[in-house]
């Protein structure tokens, strides 16, 4: 069940509870009955929802320094420490060091099927192999740490650079 449709019982169900007077007690077992969810699984356990805190979380970080080899917020990230950082902060789990490792451990999803917090993998500068990685924060939009001299940002995947250097949406965690 996708996060709207549980908020969505979740608001019906407080506003069955609101007029609770105007129904009887059985009315109401019943409506609460059908309202419940059949997966009690707190939503911030759910693997959506970590993804979409690690992206929160990464957000968070625009503006800090590029720094090469850098995977903590006080030092600055390089593209593949600020994704390692954000996701084993969210709990998803650690993963490898570098893009390309990153890209060997997680699974493919397709443009059309990306979510908050899947990971997109480019080659940049000619580069012969998978070199860069940002986590796609829905809108076609992306956050990375992208190069020397520069500082985590927001970017477009649909940039004319970003959009040819782009190989493919990965995924970390399965959203069953």
């Amino acid at each position: 069940m996708n996060i709207q449709r549980y908020l969505l019982r979740l608001w019906l169900f407080i506003v069955a509870l609101s007029f609770s007077c105007l129904v009887q007690a059985d009315g109401l077992d019943d409506l609460i009955d059908h309202l419940t969810p059949t997966d009690p699984t707190p939503v911030a356990l759910k693997p959506l929802a970590k993804l979409q805190e690690a992206a929160i979380a990464a957000l968070s970080f625009v503006g800090k320094p590029y720094v090469y080899g850098g995977s903590n917020p006080d030092a600055g990230f390089d593209c593949s420490g600020l994704v390692q950082y954000v996701l084993l902060q969210a709990g998803v789990k650690k993963l490898p060091r570098t893009a390309l490792e990153m890209y060997d451990s997680s699974n493919p999803v397709s443009s059309e099927d990306l979510v908050v917090g899947d990971l997109l993998f480019f080659e940049t500068n000619n580069a012969s192999q998978i070199n860069h990685v940002g986590i796609y924060v829905g809108e076609g939009r992306f956050i990375h740490a992208p190069t020397t001299g520069s500082f985590v940002r927001l970017d477009r995947l649909d940039q004319d650079y970003w959009h040819k250097a782009f190989v493919a949406g990965r995924r970390v965690l399965s959203l069953e």
